[in-house]
């Protein structure tokens, strides 16, 4: 369990910006927030549309507006009267940051110190960026902490890391800022993704009845959507010397890709056929601790691997789902099946 929630304290935020507020983690993250009863302005350009938050637009607590990022005025404009922005808007994930570098550069990276001056200048209080555990890289060690060198080896991945130093500097006795490094996310979602292992696995599992896995001794750290949005209201509340300047790894549990598999076929009660085939070049593997987020903040993971597929299952036998290859859910095929869809 994590003890004590932060949020019930009298130190509480009460405007929040959430960039990339109708993504896969921003749709749950918005959810839970006005639940709290927070105040939620969502900065996004709605690339994968808004299903993420379509049921939530008359909500008299959540305000939108459709800009990209890189639209400074609007940007500018959303930053009004916050307390806290949580900044989740990136061209996310490896291949979708490979289709046009210099594009992933501006969203990923440049964009930084302007949100950080702005943030600022109109009296923002804290700031929290999430990160990703891909800046460690290919990494044999098992348990990898924060003070690990980073070896990023994708141009997302690159991206965060500079990113994190960016953030960090900007971290003061005014201005907290915090970085999370997030394993790779699962579990459902309002704008579901099926380009995350965990769910990628889940619904070709669920759908086709059979599931080759390459390799599958690579380390693939995977955290719960649940867990890493409550994470993130936590960090709204959390007094400022505990997290200002400082990152964090919220991995949430180590499985190798087959330990993944056989969850899914276990939930599946055994109805499927699982076969192995030749690891393919570059398998990245982490293994990665969080004991720090557990020991200095006492925040911890409730929900599992299992828990995810769970969900998947039921949202599909709920008919909330049919096709896995739908461009919806995969930020690849979205963002190559428009054109123009940011510009900076």
């Amino acid at each position: 369990m994590r003890g004590k929630l932060w949020h019930t304290t009298l130190y509480r935020m009460k405007r929040i910006l959430v960039t990339g507020g109708a993504g896969y983690i921003g749709s749950v993250l918005t959810r839970k927030l006005l639940k709290l009863g927070y105040e939620v302005i969502i900065l996004d350009a709605f690339v994968y549309t808004d299903i993420g938050i379509r049921g939530l637009r008359p909500h008299s607590s959540l305000h939108i507006i459709n800009a990209d990022i890189c639209d400074v005025a609007s940007l500018k404009q959303s930053l009004l009267d916050i307390d806290c922005v949580v900044h989740l808007a990136a061209i996310a994930n490896d291949p979708s940051a490979e289709l046009d570098v210099a594009l992933t550069r501006r969203v990923n990276l440049d964009i930084y110190p302007v949100l950080l001056n702005a943030a600022i200048k109109a009296g923002v209080q804290r700031l929290i960026n999430m990160s990703s555990i891909g800046v460690y890289g290919i990494n044999l060690n098992h348990n990898v902490t924060e003070e690990a060198p980073l070896n990023p080896l994708t141009e997302y991945s690159r991206c965060k890391a500079k990113t994190e130093t960016i953030v960090e500097q900007y971290n003061s006795d005014k201005f907290t800022t915090v970085n999370l490094r997030a394993g790779t996310v699962c579990g459902w979602s309002p704008r579901m993704r099926f380009d995350l292992s965990t769910n990628t696995l889940t619904a070709y599992a669920i759908v086709n009845k059979k599931l080759a896995v390459w390799g599958g001794e690579q380390w693939r750290p995977q955290i719960h959507i649940d867990d890493l949005t409550d994470f993130l209201v936590e960090l709204l509340a959390i007094p400022s010397e505990k997290i200002g300047g400082k990152v964090f790894n919220a991995a949430g549990y180590n499985a190798t890709v087959m330990e993944i598999a056989e969850t899914i076929k276990g939930v599946l009660n055994g109805e499927l056929e699982l076969t192995r085939t030749p690891a393919r070049s570059d398998e990245r593997t982490y293994h990665v601790s969080s004991e720090k987020l557990a020991r200095e903040l006492n925040l911890t993971s409730k929900r599992n691997i299992r828990d995810a597929v769970v969900e998947i299952l039921a949202a599909y036998q709920n008919g909330l789902w049919k096709n896995p290859d739908d461009f919806l859910y995969h930020n690849v095929k979205r963002i190559v099946s428009m054109e123009n869809t940011v510009s900076c």
